[in-house]
């Protein structure tokens, strides 16, 4: 699920913040002189350290350095069917005939 999620781009800091977040009922260790309250927040933690390091976050506990520009990935992808006659996804449902947008074709013509 992470994988999809830093896939789909944008800004992906909260992944550590709901994984940093997580405790274990049965309680978590001391690693390193810090609590880790489970294994999930340790893998927070990594993901964490590793976006400071690319300079995605600005450092531990901080958001992002600047604000992502990326488009999510298929966000904008066609729906529907293309037109027979132009190939755009313009198909709209007009005076009960689907007819294009873009060229105007219609099989009601």
């Amino acid at each position: 699920m992470i994988s999809a999620v830093f896939r789909r781009g944008g800004d992906v800091s909260f992944v550590v913040e709901e994984l940093k977040a997580v405790f274990d009922p049965r309680g978590g260790a001391w690693v390193q002189g810090k609590y880790i309250p489970s294994i999930l927040a340790a893998i927070g933690g990594v993901i964490e350290r590793h976006m400071i390091a690319i300079g995605f976050l600005e450092g531990e506990g901080k958001g992002l350095k600047t604000d992502p520009t990326a488009q999510v990935v298929n966000l904008d992808a066609p729906r529907g069917k293309a037109c027979p006659s132009c190939g755009q996804y313009e198909m709209r449902m007009i005076e009960g005939c689907m007819t294009c947008a873009s060229c105007g074709y219609s099989k009601c013509q």
